[in-house]
């Protein structure tokens, strides 16, 4: 769960699409006195402006290499003289000052900059210089509902919202398609077929049915070079049906499966507002104390992370969540209403799921955010919402679920809750594992909860849950009876080997033993930089091969009486990472269960 511990930011840097990272390389390339700094601006499907920058004025003219797709050379995978080959065989001559905006690029792919500067007399005196960055794509949003009119006809609506890079687009709006596949509609729009029509900018549909098949609105977006970019559909059916309800205006959910009854779709919403879900024309919120009912900033009352308790709390650090699961109740019986508290409007996936089978509706709300390429991994505990806050001591009482049995065997993760019925030294459920990470005896966390805590494909032993984070271990002095571990899933993106970074938070309990952070599979660590105890400036540790050791001196250990607990920032540099990379957080190789508890968050690998 998202702290925002420091302001953080880029040494490189871009716009509006990822632009990632750039990059340059501390080897000798002979005399070296100028550096460049690599600006890409103004990113549509088929071109991108490149503006270099240097505060050296002896940078005469540079050698470039124009944008290549990643695929073709992943150079954070290269080492310095492979990157530098790579330049002299590919690059042309270019003047200074340089800004151009370059064209005949492929819409949605990843693509490389790189350069160096030479001096009046064409010697090099720059290293090499990476810039990445992802080329936008035409795509629309499209939303449908419908109407039962007083003659018992059905009045079914539709709305397609261009982006900025959509130039034209083909859609078809009816009956006659309601059992072909996404990929047959695809292919319909490309050729197209019959009942396909072409238009631009936002456009409105109706159409009046007498009988109750539903209707499909589906939608191919073109971009200014006339290729095709997104495939966007929906499907409204006049039997269940679900829809958002946000300042007034409705939203239909689309059924992604025939015959299964979840439904979800992409909405807009204001930074702050309150909305509700309709389902069969009734209106539902999220019930008490059953996760945080929203996304953004947890500022509500009912919301299961305890806002409640933190709020009462002088600069307590509070609780942010990208991600919300829980049960629905309609507002006629005591549901909330959904919420947003952002920065800035939004959309969000909203998904309901009518299959559970005590018959209760379930939600699922995810912040949309711009697609990153360099993102490998993301997991910020935003669904760990019971339990106590440990870092605001005695006053950091939280949720307790309510249910027959408190096992993660038997739960499944959205049930209602009691408000303070958690002490703050209390996770609940207890510690629990998953079936491949298991000890004898162990309590093996269930299918549904694990998807519910967006845990699937982790290996654990003995974790528990805390509100927004996850605690390592159970109190065992002298052994490592209650010991565990956290184990990432494989970074399956990863095609060849790659420079990643890792990042994560942590903060102790009360004992000083060493935490080790492994890396398996592939990869060693090169560089490590620590934000102790929260400390604004970060201070470099040493780091190789495959372990590193957070000791006391990088987090320190905290009396259970200490309000607002301080959290170290860790950022490790692994080269060599490949598919087969896994991070493990292992609380079982220091003193004793008790001495290596601690608890981790905004857990990141980027490459």
């Amino acid at each position: 769960m998202i702290r925002n511990l420091l302001p953080w930011t880029a040494g490189c840097l871009l716009a509006a699409f990822a632009v990632s990272s750039c990059e340059s390389d501390d080897v000798d390339y002979g005399p070296i006195s100028a550096a460049i700094e690599i600006g890409v601006e103004e990113v549509t499907p088929s071109s991108a402006k490149i503006r270099l920058t240097t505060e050296q004025e002896n940078v005469a003219s540079y050698k470039i290499v124009k944008p290549t797709p990643i695929s073709e050379f992943e150079y954070a995978a290269h080492d310095a003289i492979d990157r530098l080959a790579f330049i002299e065989e590919r690059s042309e001559a270019a003047g200074a000052p340089f800004e151009q905006t370059l064209a005949g690029l492929m819409p949605k792919v990843e693509y490389s900059f790189a350069v160096v500067g030479l001096d009046a007399s064409g010697q090099r005196i720059t290293a090499p210089t990476f810039a990445r960055f992802t080329t936008a794509y035409a795509s629309s949003l499209v939303e449908a509902r419908f109407e039962t009119n007083p003659d018992e006809t059905f009045t079914f609506t539709g709305k397609i919202t261009p982006n900025a890079y959509t130039v034209s687009y083909r859609y078809i709006f009816d009956s006659d398609h309601n059992e072909a596949t996404e990929a047959e509609l695809r292919a319909l729009l490309e050729a197209g077929g019959s009942g396909v029509k072409t238009d631009k900018g936002v456009k409105e549909l109706e159409l009046v049915k007498s009988d109750k098949a539903g209707v499909t609105l589906a939608v191919l977006s073109y971009d200014d070079a006339n290729r095709p970019g997104e495939f966007t559909s929906t499907f409204v059916s006049t039997e269940d049906m679900a829809s958002v309800i946000v300042d007034g205006k409705e939203t239909q959910l689309a059924r992604p499966t025939e015959g299964v009854d979840i439904f979800e779709g992409k909405v807009a919403v204001p930074a702050k507002s309150g909305f509700t879900v309709e389902i069969n024309k009734v209106a539902y919120g999220f019930a008490p104390y059953s996760g945080n009912g929203g996304v953004g900033k947890v500022e509500n009352m009912m919301s299961a992370a305890p806002y409640y308790s933190s709020s009462t709390i002088a600069d307590s650090r509070g609780y942010d969540c990208k991600m919300a699961v829980g049960r629905m109740a309609a507002t006629a019986d005591g549901g909330n209403d959904f919420w947003t508290n952002l920065s800035e409007d939004a959309q969000i996936l909203v998904r309901v799921d009518l299959t559970y089978a005590d018959g209760t509706p379930r939600y699922w709300l995810e912040l949309v955010e711009a697609y990153d390429p360099n993102l490998l991994l993301e997991q910020n505990f935003d669904l760990f919402v019971w339990g106590g806050d440990y870092t605001l001591a005695s006053g950091g009482k939280g949720t307790a679920p309510i249910a027959d049995s408190e096992s993660a065997a038997d739960l499944d993760g959205t049930e209602e809750g009691t408000k303070g019925g958690a002490t703050y030294t209390t996770p609940k459920p207890d510690i629990w594992s998953t079936a491949d990470g298991a000890a004898d005896g162990d309590v093996i966390a269930g299918d549904l909860y694990l998807k519910n805590r967006n845990m699937t494909g982790w290996e654990v032993r003995r974790i528990a849950e805390h509100p927004g984070t996850v605690r390592l271990n159970k109190s065992a002095s002298g052994s490592h009876k209650y010991s565990g571990y956290l184990k990432t899933p494989k970074l399956a993106a990863l095609t060849a080997p790659t420079n990643i970074t890792l990042e994560f938070d942590i903060c102790r309990f009360a004992g000083d033993g060493d935490i080790y952070i492994t890396v398996e599979g592939a990869g060693t660590y090169t560089a490590a930089a620590v934000n102790i105890d929260g400390a604004a400036a970060a201070t470099t540790v040493a780091a190789s091969g495959t372990d590193f050791v957070v000791t006391n001196d990088l987090c320190s250990k905290q009396a259970n009486t200490v309000i607002n607990k301080p959290w170290s920032h860790v950022e490790l540099s692994i080269a060599g990472a490949t598919a087969e990379t896994q991070i493990k957080f292992d609380g079982s190789r220091g003193k004793d269960s008790a001495s290596d508890r601690c608890l981790l968050d905004n857990i990141k690998i980027t490459k």
